[in-house]
């Protein structure tokens, strides 16, 4: 076999499965798509990064950069109806963490899906971004594609609906709920059983400590 056939043969394998594409035209479902608007929190210093530059020139010398300050916490989103949600860990200044993980993300996609069911999305490195044209809040055709191991969300470009964006689930991180400090003791069931207090007093601060006894 010559390299004429081999590029050929190349060729036709590279082109062989855009042929046989797979017809999703009747898998898309209506959803919501939302931008949820993120802060950081519980913000911890890791220190700061000397980025100062200077050189020599023409005018004197020139510096760029500065001081960059590194440190670690939480993407929060501030969802709709007012509460707040932890998404993930993310890190600022000049750390490889920064730049995988960065702080710095205006706010994350939520979709709800036709079911009702609501799942934050991350956008698959490298695919396209099909939210860029939409409204903070847009309704939008989407499909689930099933991969070994990996659920993908696709979503349509509304700019080339040929071409889609490629979203992931987020699995929320498991938080660990704060202990509750125990109920202070006081001396207001003593004083209700105490028979010290007046009926109006008795009646005023004690119906919910003594419920009466129906009969």
């Amino acid at each position: 076999m010559n390299r004429y056939e081999i590029a050929a043969l190349t060729l036709l394998l590279i082109l062989s499965p855009l042929g046989h594409a797979k017809d999703h035209s009747n898998d898309y479902k209506m959803g919501t798509l939302t931008k949820v608007p993120l802060h950081v929190g519980g913000k911890v210093s890791e220190g700061f990064t000397d980025t100062t530059s200077c050189n020599s020139g023409l005018l004197g010398v020139h510096c760029t950069g500065g001081i960059v300050d590194d440190y670690s916490g939480w993407l929060v989103a501030d969802m709709p109806d007012g509460t707040e949600t932890v998404i993930e860990t993310c890190a600022g200044g000049t750390s490889l963490a920064a730049l995988l993980l960065p702080c710095d993300k205006p706010f994350i996609l939520a979709l709800t899906e036709e079911d009702n069911t609501f799942i934050f999305l991350d956008k698959v490195w490298g695919s396209r971004d099909s939210s860029k044209g939409l409204e903070t809040t847009s309704k939008v055709l989407y499909r689930i594609e099933h991969k070994p191991g990996v659920t993908y969300v696709m979503i349509p470009d509304p700019a080339e609906p040929t071409k889609e964006g490629r979203y992931t689930p987020i699995k929320l991180p498991k938080i660990k709920p704060k202990e509750t400090a125990p109920t202070a003791p006081d001396n207001v069931a003593a004083m209700c059983a105490s028979g010290k207090l007046s009926t109006e007093l008795q009646a005023k601060y004690c119906a919910q400590t003594n419920p009466p006894t129906p009969r």
